[in-house]
């Protein structure tokens, strides 16, 4: 478990909400009663809030970009296996599928499954 100390810049700060915020809805979503479904709706919009500021989109971009750079980097070095790198990865240019029910991620797991 990591712990972290104040202070912490306030963009650590953010995403640190932002994920406890995931967290939350992706708890509450997986419940099965009216009050839990109102509260994973809340905290949708809490995300929405937090996620919505510019200055946080800005900071995601250049982040996003920065990792980017760093897997190009990767990818022309003879020293790492072309298999193993995270940049040669195909799967995230589709969407996952799980099933709504049991949250498999596979249709050999369940048959019920959504896009």
């Amino acid at each position: 478990m990591i712990t972290y100390e104040y202070p912490l810049n306030e963009r650590i700060r953010t995403l640190l909400r932002l994920e406890d915020l995931f967290d939350k809805t992706g708890h509450f979503i997986g419940a099965d009663g009216a009050l839990e479904h109102h509260v994973a709706l809340v905290t949708l919009f809490e995300i929405l809030d937090v996620a919505g500021r510019a200055d946080l989109k800005f900071d995601l971009v250049q982040e996003l970009e920065r990792q980017r750079q760093i897997l190009l980097s990767f990818r022309n070095n003879p020293d790492i296996s072309e298999a193993a790198s995270p940049a040669r990865s195909t799967r995230s240019s589709r969407p996952r599928r799980r099933c709504s029910t049991c949250r498999a991620r596979s249709a050999t797991t369940c048959a019920r499954m959504t896009g």
